[in-house]
């Protein structure tokens, strides 16, 4: 440790290193823990107390042991599972809840257009009735209209008000005879 703290200083104009105690708990996390073994790979290392040497690369178990640890998730990982671009969490996030959310205000407002569309119906067929029978009254009035014609006494009528009376009857049986 005094050794790379005298090579930084060297290197940063004679500044000493101040982030000794953030590298002191950073130097156990699994991705620096690797940099490290990674930079002293191609070093010699003593093995016994003899003092013979090998290189690191011939230490299988514990790289084996480091590279099988799970290295904590990375910065755009974390964003993309929060904003749901991720595979969907089984226990369900934020993005299925706003999906169940989307499809109730679906099912909500589906449901309130079928209900529109019932309601203009029955107001349709309330104005059909409603027209037919104000054309079956009319109706009534010109047959009625057409029996007091056809009782009226006709006898002291000149011939053109009797013309005219046979013509308003012959009308109003072909309008009844039509409807």
């Amino acid at each position: 440790m005094e050794k790379a703290c005298e090579w930084y200083k060297s290197r940063n104009n004679d500044k000493p290193f101040t982030l000794e105690y953030m590298w002191k708990d950073l130097k156990d996390q699994p991705k620096w823990r690797r940099v490290l073994e990674q930079s002293s790979k191609n070093k010699r290392n003593k093995i016994s107390e003899s003092g013979a040497y090998t290189s690191s690369s011939n230490q299988d178990t514990e790289e084996e042991s480091v590279s099988k640890e799970k290295r904590p998730e990375e910065q755009k990982a974390a964003k993309q599972r929060q904003k749901g671009k991720c595979e969907p969490s089984p226990l369900g996030d934020k993005s299925s809840q706003n999906m169940i959310l989307f499809h109730e205000a679906v099912t909500t407002r589906a449901t309130a257009i079928l209900r529109s569309a019932e309601a203009t119906l029955v107001s349709a067929e309330a104005k059909k009735e409603k027209a037919r029978a104000k054309k079956d009254k009319a109706k009534t009035e010109k047959y009625k209209t057409y029996l007091k014609l056809m009782e009226k006494d006709t006898s002291n009528y000149s011939e053109a008000k009797l013309k005219r009376h046979e013509d308003v009857l012959d009308q109003l049986a072909r309008e009844l005879a039509e409807e």
